[in-house]
């Protein structure tokens, strides 16, 4: 019977973790902790394990919880908002806010005790992901009026489209300069049907967004060499899916324009490995450390026109320490230093382009209509990302033991943007911005072989906003974009003790 629940509750959550679409997580894209426990600590649980799906957080600290099944699933409520303002060069000032704003993130756990050394255990959790949708199928456009045959357009066409025909002239004389046209009406004519081409795009339609979700599925075994240490490590097996759609005005700006958006979803696999320590000193002080390899995925080939390297997007290496300090048998205060490294994906780390980047990209896109030629075109191995840097992560909670059937939990938990201010325009994608956290929760033991577990987090607002400000040939033309964001969610368990 033990066993049949266990595979019957391991496939339902393999199968809902892989099926869920997700928001960006809160640390970068990143779930900020891994089961209800450890979210009301705000993720603290490198040295203090408590559950069965601590071993997605640290392996090593499945020695000391027993035999357990942990099951349960967090709604997570990120309400994000973006700005795109291109009144600078004669556009509009583009405003939305993202309708994709509920997400139920699965996540499941067991540990199996095989004898006073080894415990063998398997999480499988969401770790999280990128979802953004912006634009509204039953609103017109200002940009494309009903009639149009084009239908709406989205948060950056309707901002930039209108400034089109006040290039289209400014681009012909360029041709004529540079003799790829012979005359200033054939330029015209050229670059004319150009952006008449781009403006008639049907990928510019009904909606604007992008849905990343990122699973890991970790079986791990666990080595306790004395009573008071223990070492944990296994294999961490990735699992991916992206979309994106009406992302039509950046396919001119792509060495492969056929994909970049709008060729439904495309999964991904790939392979890791972690492994952690776990210590107690003088019965007082537990110590830990962690460590996750890159995890190297295959490449979505449907989007090799939008992601760097054709379409390259490996999940990042982390690691970290953690301290937890037991005041009291009832009292334990954890803490968390951990560092997520987003600046060795070049999906991710590589810049987005500057004001004259982009404007000379926009004025490549009407001469020619492909971005082939482009250094920086999406998709090649240099082509423009979403600048994402390193971060590293705070996180500190308090754990209290009312009595044998209550706990309470509270924690905060802190990291930067993992992108400057000018990083703001293509972000508007993916608006990781909200750095603060705050978590409450609870554990009720109705008996000693189960446990229901309640926890909290809210996310302040925060907001990234930047002016791009053209020199040289571009001097006195400019842009703005801003991502804003705050969040909420709530987040329950139930375990299973055996």
């Amino acid at each position: 019977m033990k066993r049949i629940l266990i595979s019957t509750l391991t496939s339902a959550a393999v199968a809902t973790v892989l099926l869920s679409p997700l928001a960006n997580a809160t640390n970068g894209y990143f779930k900020i902790g891994g089961g209800a426990k450890n979210k009301g600590l705000a993720g603290a649980g490198i040295a203090y394990g408590q559950d069965a799906v601590a071993g997605a957080t640290n392996p090593a600290t499945l020695a000391n919880i027993g035999t357990r099944i942990d099951a349960g699933g967090e709604i997570f409520m990120p309400k994000r908002r973006g700005v795109v303002d291109a009144t600078g060069i004669g556009g509009l000032r583009s405003e939305e806010s993202s309708r994709s704003n509920k997400y139920l993130i699965p996540q499941f756990g067991t540990a199996k005790v095989i004898n006073n050394k080894i415990t063998l255990g398997l999480a499988v959790t969401a770790n999280g992901g990128m979802n953004t949708r912006y634009g509204d199928a039953d609103a017109p456009s200002p940009l494309f009026p009903p009639g149009s045959g084009v239908g709406v357009g989205n948060i950056y066409t309707d901002a930039f489209a209108p400034a089109i025909p006040g290039f289209v002239p400014l681009v012909a004389q360029q041709l004529v300069a540079q003799g790829a046209a012979p005359d200033l009406p054939t330029a015209l004519a050229i670059v004319g049907g150009n952006a008449a081409a781009l403006g008639q795009n049907p990928n510019i339609t009904p909606a604007l967004g992008i849905n990343l979700a990122q699973a890991l599925i970790t079986p791990t075994i666990t080595y306790k060499f004395s009573d008071n240490h223990a070492v944990g490590f296994g294999p961490v097996i990735g699992w991916q899916r992206f979309r994106a759609y009406g992302l039509g005005l950046f396919q001119a700006f792509s060495d492969r324009p056929d994909k970049v958006t709008n060729n439904g979803n495309d999964n991904s696999v790939g392979y890791g490995a972690r492994i952690g320590y776990q210590g107690t000193f003088f019965d007082m002080f537990s110590v830990g450390a962690v460590a996750t390899s890159k995890i190297y995925m295959d490449k979505f080939d449907d989007y090799a026109g939008l992601f760097a390297e054709q379409g390259d997007f490996d999940i990042p290496a982390t690691f970290g320490g953690g301290i937890a300090i037991h005041f009291t048998p009832r009292l334990t205060l954890a803490a968390d230093v951990s560092r997520i490294m987003f600046g060795d994906v070049d999906s991710l780390a590589n810049k987005g382009p500057t004001a004259d980047e982009f404007f000379a990209a926009f004025g490549n896109a009407l001469a020619t209509a492909n971005g082939s030629l482009l250094p920086n075109a999406l998709g090649k191995n240099d082509g423009f990302g979403f600048g994402w840097d390193d971060v590293w992560v705070y996180k500190i909670g308090v754990d209290y033991a009312y009595n044998n059937q209550w706990t309470f939990r509270t924690g905060f938990n802190y990291a930067e943007v993992p992108f400057d201010d000018d990083q703001a325009l293509f972000n508007v994608l993916a608006p990781a911005v909200v750095e603060k956290h705050v978590t409450a929760g609870f554990t009720y033991s109705p008996s000693q072989n189960s446990e229901i577990t309640v926890a909290y987090m809210h996310a302040f607002r925060n907001n990234v906003d930047n002016t791009y400000t053209g020199t040289g040939n571009f001097a006195g033309f400019s842009y703005g974009a801003k991502n804003d964001m705050y969040q909420n969610s709530i987040e329950a368990s139930y375990a299973w003790k055996f």
